[in-house]
């Protein structure tokens, strides 16, 4: 089997977050067992893989006109993911922009079928991702207050030693953008407080379900997502623009760029702000030497209950592509 890897939203060489996409054509797809593909993923040793299902009889030189779907898979070390952003943007790329494969308008990994486009200069795509934005009810601070002694202790365990960041870790909201995938957006008031993350506590509840909501919302992988906000501008046409810098640090394993994580934060910020439309342009990874360039287009509305509503995510970046090779298996 082929293999590419790619540095994800960046347009530069080792920077950005690195990304292995392998290619299975039909013929080995059956041979390709769930068990096989991770350990696959293992070896890479990357936050994510991407397997990219050809359709039958397809090849990267020949590739099938008929049909603009393309299904893949998203392995962690761990476990397969529903969704994930920098796996998504970058599989995006290598389609449409290294491939030109422009027929392509839908990738469709476990979460369902997400909706690409390219932008004609600067070889960025856009990927409308699917979206079930769900506010959860606690936060660390319930189950270090209101929780029994095991919980509370293993919440104090994983808060920061700084008293500003732990607050913060405290009372950061706890939001899913799919279900399966949840962060703690932990807002900071600085970049100092920012480069004092060090990821060496782990959040570790024992189950999610002490911190997440009862029903479909309650399993799958959760995270801190740290922020700082770094300005407002608004466009002569009226459209807002946010400038945020961010990390994603958990057990001193740090990610260089997290389109989920990205998406669920301007998701949450733009449902509980005022604009109708904003672009979030969120800068992460600069602490570890891998600066990534992440875009959200946020587009909100009214729901029949008057409440605010999401109707549109779009993430957005480029990428470039580093290696090639095959697996031999």
């Amino acid at each position: 089997m082929h293999f590419i890897t790619l540095d994800v939203f960046t347009d530069t060489c080792f920077l950005g977050n690195p990304l292995a996409v392998v290619i299975v054509e039909d013929k080995e797809r059956d041979s390709l067992s769930k068990e096989r593909k991770q350990l696959i993923a293992k070896e890479f040793n990357l936050s994510e893989t991407v397997f990219l299902y050809l359709r039958p009889g397809e090849s990267l030189q020949h590739p099938d006109r008929s049909s603009s779907v393309r299904e893949i898979g998203i392995f962690t070390i761990e476990a397969e993911l529903p969704f994930a952003g920098h796996p998504t943007i970058g599989t995006t790329y290598f389609l449409l922009q290294h491939l030109g494969w422009d027929f392509i308008d839908t990738i469709t990994p476990p979460c369902g079928p997400i909706r690409l486009t390219k932008s004609e200069n600067g070889g960025r795509v856009l990927a409308s991702i699917p979206q079930d934005v769900h506010l959860h009810s606690r936060t660390l601070r319930t189950l270090y207050e209101q929780g029994d002694e095991k919980t509370a202790a293993r919440v104090r365990s994983a808060l920061h030693e700084d008293e500003d960041i732990r607050k913060a870790e405290l009372d950061a909201p706890v939001v899913s953008i799919v279900k399966g995938m949840t962060f703690l957006l932990v807002k900071l008031p600085s970049l100092e407080h920012l480069a004092k993350i060090d990821g060496g506590n782990r959040l570790d509840l024992g189950s999610p379900a002490s911190l997440l909501d009862a029903g479909p919302w309650e399993c799958g992988f959760y995270s801190r997502y740290y922020f700082v906000p770094q300005g407002v501008a608004t466009g002569k046409d009226g459209r807002r623009s946010e400038a945020i810098r961010a990390r994603m640090v958990e057990l001193m394993f740090e990610d260089p760029a997290t389109g989920s994580a990205a998406s669920s934060l301007a998701s949450y910020l733009s449902l509980t702000g005022d604009a109708d439309e904003v672009k979030y342009s969120i800068t992460q990874g600069v602490e570890m030497g891998r600066k990534s360039d992440i875009d959200v287009n946020v587009v909100t509305g009214t729901g029949s209950d008057g409440s605010r509503v999401i109707k549109e995510v779009r993430l957005g970046g480029t990428a470039k592509v580093v290696m090639r090779g095959d697996i031999n298996l």
